[in-house]
């Protein structure tokens, strides 16, 4: 496995749930964790927290859905910490409306910019570094609405995670060559705040049930922590239990 110290990590979405865990867990292994989120109050704590362990951890607030707001996070990143070799795209999003008659079109516009976009940009950002070093990699969290787009996912939602598999694809063609790969990570429901946006959230009895943030975090870790030679392009997650949605 990789030794990870002090090797740079950008964690889109790490105000709390698959981000956050993930940003502990890198920073647990030496790594050098950005965490990016919308509100800077949540990755301040977070970085405190780290730091208190003797950890390294920065915090860069930005809208995902902002690219002028994420070209400068991106920078920030550099300037602290030099080029970023492990990207996770995780920032991530969904509107209670899921019909294409009830979701609108900024609804449809913001969750895009959100949640394939974002990760586009991202991936464009940080590429040219990576080839230039020799060696990245891009970490893609999905969903299980790539291989069954529902209305429980909703229009919206499983579309833009059905690009994002495309942009992994491309992104493996693109870059494998250089020694650049994309990962892509597709759990199935999770105990996030995410399940809060559905029109009936579960129940905590079920919840319990559900992956929890650790359990995608520590999947994202051992993808990203195998010898470059290696590469999980696709990876499914998903509860063991069949009776949670």
């Amino acid at each position: 496995m990789l030794d990870l110290t002090d090797r740079v990590v950008l964690i889109t979405g790490a105000s709390s749930g698959f981000g956050h865990s993930a940003a502990a867990k890198f920073a647990a292994q030496g790594a050098r964790v950005a965490v990016l989120a919308r509100s800077p109050q949540p990755l301040e704590e977070l970085c405190r927290a780290l730091r208190a362990e003797g950890q390294q951890g920065l915090a860069v607030p930005a809208d995902v859905g902002d690219p002028e707001a994420l070209a400068q996070a991106h920078a920030s990143v550099v300037e602290h910490w030099g080029p970023v070799e492990i990207l996770v795209n995780n920032a991530g999003i969904n509107v209670r409306a899921r019909s294409v008659q009830d979701t609108t079109l900024e609804e449809w516009d913001r969750l895009h910019a959100v949640n394939l976009t974002g990760a586009f940009h991202l991936t464009k950002l940080v590429m040219p570094a990576m080839r230039a070093a020799g060696r990245g990699t891009i970490v893609n969290v999905a969903s299980r609405a790539i291989n069954f787009p529902s209305l429980l996912s909703g229009v919206a939602y499983s579309s833009s995670k059905m690009g994002m598999w495309a942009l992994n694809q491309v992104t493996n063609e693109e870059g494998n060559p250089d020694n650049i790969r994309a990962i892509l990570i597709n759990p199935g429901v999770a105990a996030t705040p995410l399940v809060d946006r559905r029109p009936a959230p579960p129940p905590m009895e079920v919840r319990h049930q559900m992956l929890q943030a650790e359990d995608i975090a520590d999947t994202i870790l051992f993808a990203a922590s195998l010898p470059y030679r290696a590469c999980i392009e696709y990876m499914n997650v998903y509860p063991t239990s069949p009776h949670v949605g």
